[in-house]
């Protein structure tokens, strides 16, 4: 009697073993499978918002009339595009550089050229 209710009880308790594994075997595969779908999914939306910020753009030049009032820093603040520039300072530091100001000192009346970005093509190729 007591080897029946051995056996039966081993293998009931191998039984539950084996449901025991199929169940942790099924619980890690659906967590496999749900980490890869998110990590595809993390990675096309990646993907897909640096191929908004990157449109290809050239960078242009032009040039504006000085008016009374009008600063260094005031007209840097009007065209700053934080795109291509860390802050309003270099892009100053870029208008002084293609304008070859020694200073911030501008003169009413005269003209000075800043740099902006277009990702339209200004190509005058046919």
């Amino acid at each position: 009697m007591m080897n029946t209710n051995y056996v039966t009880r081993a293998l009931i308790n191998r039984q539950r073993r084996l449901n025991q594994i199929k169940l942790h075997t099924l619980a890690l595969a659906i967590s496999i499978i749900t980490v890869i779908t998110l990590s595809i999914l993390l990675i096309s939306f990646s993907t897909e918002a640096n191929d908004r910020v990157h449109q290809p753009s050239c960078k242009y030049y032009k040039s504006i009339e000085i008016t009374n009032g009008d600063t260094l820093w005031s007209i840097a603040n009007d065209h700053f595009d934080s795109a291509y520039y860390k802050n309003t300072r270099e892009y100053v530091s870029e208008i002084k550089k293609v304008n070859n100001l020694a200073s911030d000192e501008i003169v009413a009346g005269s003209y000075i050229i800043i740099p902006y970005y277009s990702a339209e093509s200004d190509s005058f190729l046919p």
